[in-house]
């Protein structure tokens, strides 16, 4: 498989499915900028990155279809498994999928058919790869793009995500602090939110 024409090949079904590319491309970057500022914390490699930069590239094309299964999170599975993939291989397409499914509400447990079904390396890989795609996704939840760039520090039992933007983004750091309970199991560190030098912190 190719990376590049694995690439074009996720990017071409994103824009035929994707009614937001600003919001999905924007989510891309960030999200790539965690997994290469996270890579002590993961142990995973250039292969496992273009299967997060599919992912985020997917995650909301389900939002095209009316759900039937339970929103458009796992609409975005569906209609990620039954592509006819070119340049993914099976075992690909399915973590793919189920990272795309686990970008936001439950995490993923055993008792899920689909995550159950994985191999452990598998499920980890899951596990892992959405844990970021669902702070990626918090990041911009306003889609306004407010958050230019994370830079990300790593001091014991941490994850320190110092956020640059000239804008509010109360309801952003919000999102990440409910989206990032993946992160903290996966990573077993406790998420701090950073600006200008100081904490961002949950409204008393």
């Amino acid at each position: 498989m190719s990376d590049s024409d694995a690439r074009e090949e996720a990017l071409t079904f994103m824009v035929a499915n994707e009614a937001k590319p600003v919001h999905v491309r924007h989510v891309v970057v960030v999200a790539l900028q965690l997994f290469d500022q996270l890579a002590s914390l993961h142990g995973l490699g250039n292969h496992e990155r273009l299967l997060l930069e599919a992912a985020a590239l997917l995650h909301d094309i389900g939002h095209q279809v009316k759900s039937s299964v339970g929103g458009h999170h796992k609409e975005s599975a569906r209609m990620i498994r039954e592509n006819a993939w070119k340049h993914f291989n099976r075992s690909d397409v399915e973590i793919v999928a189920q990272v795309a499914r686990y970008h936001r509400k439950e995490m993923p447990e055993i008792s899920h058919e689909e995550f159950g079904a994985l191999s452990r390396p598998d499920q980890e890989v899951v596990q892992k790869l959405a844990a970021m795609l669902r702070l990626a996704d918090a990041f911009d939840r306003s889609h306004a793009q407010h958050i230019g760039r994370i830079r990300v520090e790593l001091p014991a039992n941490q994850i320190v995500f110092h956020l640059e933007t000239e804008w509010p983004v109360l309801r952003e750091v919000m999102a990440a602090r409910l989206k990032g309970d993946l992160a903290e199991a996966v990573f077993q560190r406790d998420l701090k939110f950073m600006f200008d030098g100081e904490e961002m912190k949950a409204p008393d």
